[in-house]
């Protein structure tokens, strides 16, 4: 005989079984066909920072990785996995990471904003090492436009002449460039706040300084070729009987004259600081007197002049030095193309290169190409003086 209470139990369980199994069909009925919920997400999937704190969190955890038995933290194993796709080949094997978006960003922006050229350039994102940007074959203008574009009078009734422009390219390919930063296990380790701007500033001046540097100087043999090297960049003679390490005020109106017309409103001028007392002290002879160019009567109580034939002078240690080809430049650099890899700065890491130091090696890379636009200096049609966005003035030693 079962009791009155097992009996209840009994019926209890039934009906609980029965009701659940109801509810289930029921909802199963009502979601049919439905798009099943998306996975729930890790906050450092879509966190720009990689889930880090700052750049130091991040060169820290970088840093900690490479010491025996210690390994990558939570953090960092997470971001490895999802910029694994991103890295260049066999930077993984030799301990590199790249850099969160929002630091990378940071990063190339005071970069950008310390930089000379690139601002003023014509930027090409790069998915790729190599891409070819056209341009218009046109060298002279002497008896046609836009490279063999030509304008015929016609008569009624008569057939037109055709014509055709003629067409290049320039093949922007990603160089590689390295740069080395050294930190002390001490700052690593106590003053991540203090190593912060350590490193920004370090990585943005260093790349700042050899962009602007390519751009001007480059050789283009396994690095950007540079307007000094470029053919299209005019080289204005010396004035006869010039003395050396010398600028004279005829020397800048010629530059001036040889500037292509279309680049006038976005030239700049670009000089060595050693040129600046000889461009302060610049004249021009009228009658039987020296009237300065440069700075007027009592000029000396104010700011030098930031301008010079109305456009912007930057004085910049990358020019070369006074005397030499390239002291000084007068440039239009949207004719100037600069090619970036998006996802070009990664950052690698060695606590062995400086052992004995106690000091953390970060080195990162980048990859960039630029060279100039126009492939040579245009004659006008009425002048054979050839015109250029980009001018320099030729040694005077």
């Amino acid at each position: 005989m079962y009791e009155s209470e097992d009996i209840k139990a009994a019926v209890r369980s039934a009906l609980g079984e029965t009701v659940r199994e109801t509810v289930e069909a029921a909802v199963k009925e009502m979601t049919a066909g439905e798009t099943p919920p998306p996975a729930v997400r890790e906050r450092s999937d879509d966190d720009a920072r990689g889930g880090f704190k700052s750049l130091a969190h991040f060169a820290r955890d970088v840093a900690r990785a490479s010491v025996p038995g210690s390994g990558a933290s939570k953090e960092l194993a997470s971001w490895s996995a999802r910029t694994a796709g991103f890295m260049e080949e066999g930077d993984d094997a030799q301990g590199g990471y790249a850099v969160p978006s929002e630091f990378r960003d940071t990063i190339l922006k005071n970069a950008l904003e310390s930089a000379i050229v690139k601002p003023r350039a014509t930027v090409i994102p790069m998915a790729t090492s190599s891409v070819k940007i056209p341009y218009v074959n046109e060298t002279s203008q002497a008896s046609n436009v836009y490279g063999g574009v030509a304008i015929y009078r016609g008569t009624e009734g008569g057939q037109i002449t055709g014509s055709n422009p003629t067409f290049g390219q320039v093949e922007l390919s990603l160089h590689k460039v390295t740069g080395l930063v050294y930190v002390s296990s001490e700052l690593l380790e106590d003053s991540p706040v203090s190593m912060e701007p350590l490193l920004t500033a370090m990585f943005a001046e260093a790349i700042s300084f050899q962009e602007d540097d390519d751009y001007i100087n480059g050789t283009g043999a396994g690095m950007p070729l540079g307007i000094l090297g470029a053919p299209c960049t005019i080289t204005v003679d010396a004035e006869g009987g010039q003395a050396a390490d010398t600028i004279q005020w005829a020397n800048i109106i010629k530059m001036w004259s040889r500037l292509h017309p279309r680049s006038a409103n976005r030239a700049v001028w670009l000089a060595n600081p050693d040129t600046f007392p000889q461009l302060a002290t610049m004249s021009q002879t009228v009658g039987s007197s020296e009237v300065p160019v440069y700075l007027p009567a009592n000029g000396a109580a104010d700011a030098p002049y930031g301008t010079l034939m109305g456009k912007p002078l930057i004085l910049t240690k990358k020019c070369q030095t006074l005397g030499d080809r390239g002291d000084i430049v007068l440039a239009d650099f949207s004719q100037y193309l600069v090619g970036t890899k998006a996802r070009g700065l990664s950052v690698a890491q060695s606590i062995h290169l400086r052992f004995d130091y106690d000091q953390t090696a970060f080195r990162f890379t980048l990859r960039y190409d630029g060279q100039p636009w126009w492939p040579a200096p245009l004659t006008p049609k009425y002048s054979a003086a050839t015109l250029s966005p980009f001018v320099t003035l030729a040694e005077r030693a």
